[in-house]
């Protein structure tokens, strides 16, 4: 099969997290997939758009879809036993083995959550093989917060913080930015740190990061990029000399600042 072969997926469920994300539960062999990479779902006289594996279980994929136009609207209306036409997975993987004996310490924004859940999991499921696991997660408001079995799970299991950006008479925890969780925390020098969202928030994380003696080379960022072919032939993904699709998405940081911090890059 070619590079843009297409493979049939049956959906077994599908539900709303928020106001405008989705969660699809579909059956389908991953087969050596990794936390981190990404499919390319078609959608028929629509085209095609990256997702994020969120979590890979007993030959089921999750993916968490916002609906932002016509191939993620395709997924509103997706019920189960429906078919859904993909290609994938692409893209390298989260180094979870560069944190074993060291702190691990995960930062999500907003969307960015789905593409660190399959990571928090499988760092649970390895948990004796950190120092510890702290996990930082930022939504916008309280309507906007994904995952919330996963998160009343996680938050038994190990250190996850959560803040929103805007207060509300349903949240009785922090508010502000995330980046204030990063300053409350107290973190040791060699920790690894994995972090995806929107690139500000990356940018303000990182200096934080930082100004508390976190090594660059420790820290690793997946990044959103416009990705339309997946394998690396028509540079819509570029950051540099990289392409995201197919050297990342997730690169150490002290690789990619260069180019991460110039405009039109």
């Amino acid at each position: 099969m070619g590079p843009y072969s297409l493979k049939v997926a049956r959906v077994i469920n599908a539900y709303r997290e928020n106001y405008n994300t989705v969660t699809v539960d579909v059956e389908f062999d991953l087969k050596d997939a990794k936390a981190g990479q990404f499919i390319m779902f078609y959608a028929f006289g629509r085209g095609e758009s990256p997702i994020t594996i969120a979590d890979y279980k007993n030959g089921v994929m999750t993916n968490t879809i916002r609906i932002v136009g016509d191939v993620t609207g395709y997924f509103e209306s997706v019920k189960k036993g429906d078919n859904l036409y993909l290609r994938g997975p692409y893209g390298n993987s989260w180094p979870l083995e560069k944190a074993f004996g060291k702190d691990l310490v995960i930062v999500s924004g907003g969307l960015g959550l789905a593409a660190t859940r399959w990571i928090i999991e499988e760092a649970l499921s390895q948990k004796d093989k950190f120092k510890k696991i702290l996990s930082l997660y930022g939504a916008k408001s309280y309507d906007d917060i994904l995952y919330r079995d996963r998160i009343k799970y996680w938050e038994k299991e190990m250190n996850f913080q959560t803040i929103l950006n805007i207060s509300d008479e349903r949240w009785n925890k922090k508010v502000g930015l995330i980046t204030e969780l990063i300053e409350n925390n107290d973190l040791d020098e060699d920790s690894v740190i994995f972090i995806c969202g929107p690139d500000p928030m990356v940018k303000a994380c990182v200096e934080k990061l930082t100004l508390k003696g976190v090594k660059k080379e420790n820290i690793y960022v997946s990044l959103e990029r416009h990705m339309k072919c997946a394998v690396g032939t028509c540079g819509h993904c570029m950051i540099g000399p990289y392409f995201v699709c197919k050297n990342g998405p997730v690169f150490n940081y002290s690789e990619i600042e260069y180019f991460y911090n110039k405009k039109g890059v």
